[in-house]
């Protein structure tokens, strides 16, 4: 009588637990689902210019608004090129006033030079990133449903780096960057779905000189530890979720718009163009 109670109950137990599970699965996929729509309509609105969009003074000192035309689908924003591919600058450019597309050329054009979060990246990405306007497109708080991998790639590309996939042997390094106009800005990629270490950063390292890279640049989803960004790893470039953010904010967000888009679609994801 016991056992046949006792068993009773670890069944309904079981089934409690089962359950929840399901439900929990199915939450976080509507989560997931919700966040997708939100981005789709976000990044359409930017791309069709529904978004505030900066004004140009006319001669008498008044501001005038500029019609924003639809963006080029993603695709066509991206080229072959030397055995691999990169996003074409002038097709990404190519439908952005003259100001916006200039400002944006100056900033894709600088050297890879900024500092990761080295601290809790989840804890960070609460904070607000100073900047002179504020943008729609924030990455850091979750809201926006895009590879952290694929974009950090995607903005690669669009400041000159053609990308073409490391050899099966290199794994965990997935794909190699070089400079169109700079041999020496070379880099081997990563992700890392944790957090970086120091050890395995020097490890990849001598990886991807091993494989004629100059560098190693790791998309990193919780940051890096502290000691990553020691000297003896100077050459050891790591983008989370705050860095992306920052960088991508320094962009017109219709530019950031696109480039986002561009990395939505090299994962099948939906376009919203």
């Amino acid at each position: 009588m016991w056992f046949y109670l006792l068993l009773a109950v670890v069944i309904v137990a079981v089934a409690v637990l089962l359950l929840r599970q399901n439900q929990s699965r199915q939450r976080i996929e509507r989560e997931r689902e919700e966040r997708r729509a939100r981005t789709d309509e976000l990044l359409a609105r930017v791309l069709l210019g529904e978004e505030p969009a900066r004004g140009r003074k006319t001669a008498s000192g008044r501001t005038q608004s500029m019609a924003k035309p639809l963006a080029p689908p993603a695709q066509r924003m991206v080229k072959p090129a030397a055995g691999g591919q990169q996003i074409d600058i002038d097709i990404l450019l190519g439908d952005e006033p003259d100001s916006v597309a200039e400002r944006a050329r100056r900033q894709l054009a600088r050297p890879t030079n900024f500092a990761p979060d080295m601290g809790n990246s989840s804890a960070a990405a609460g904070t607000t990133t100073t900047m002179s306007s504020p943008s729609p497109l924030s990455l850091s708080d979750g809201q926006l449903d895009v590879p952290l991998d694929a974009l950090v790639v995607a903005w690669f590309e669009a400041r000159g780096y053609v990308t073409r996939p490391a050899p099966d042997s290199a794994r965990p390094i997935s794909l190699l960057l070089a400079h169109r106009d700079d041999s020496s800005r070379s880099y081997a990629f990563f992700f890392d779905r944790g957090r970086l270490h120091a050890q395995r950063a020097a490890s990849l390292l001598e990886q991807a000189r091993q494989l004629g890279m100059s560098k190693l640049l790791v998309a990193a989803e919780h940051g890096a530890d502290p000691a990553v960004g020691s000297t003896r790893l100077r050459d050891v470039q790591v983008m989370d979720w705050i860095a992306i953010d920052r960088e991508m904010k320094k962009l017109d967000f219709r530019v950031a718009a696109k480039i986002i888009a561009i990395a939505r679609a090299s994962r099948g994801m939906p376009a919203a163009d």
